[in-house]
């Protein structure tokens, strides 16, 4: 699954096309605000896989939700990624939407 990272500011001008990428590939968007990730968008199955997966998992359960446990599983990802560089290159990478 490839990751892709996009400015809120993006997601809300191609709320569609972003929603469509992430069904037609399986890949995951982090939304960043002020440069930070807030949020990730998955596929709703793959969420709901995740989440089976850890409730199923011998592991002790997180403290805190589920939620919680899933968004410090990608933080490693960020370790050292210049992120203006990154979305600056993402942004660069998605097609302009057609105007209507």
């Amino acid at each position: 699954m490839a990751v892709k990272i996009m400015p809120i500011s993006d997601l809300r001008r191609r709320t569609t096309d972003v929603i469509e990428a992430v069904q037609a590939e399986g890949d995951a968007v982090y939304i960043t605000q002020h440069g930070r990730p807030i949020v990730v968008l998955v596929e709703y199955a793959r969420y709901e896989q995740l989440l089976r997966q850890i409730r199923e998992s011998p592991l002790p359960a997180p403290s805190g939700s589920y939620t919680d446990y899933l968004a410090g599983l990608h933080q490693e990802i960020w370790k050292g990624v210049d992120t203006d560089a990154y979305l600056h290159e993402e942004r660069d990478a998605w097609e302009p939407s057609p105007t209507h």
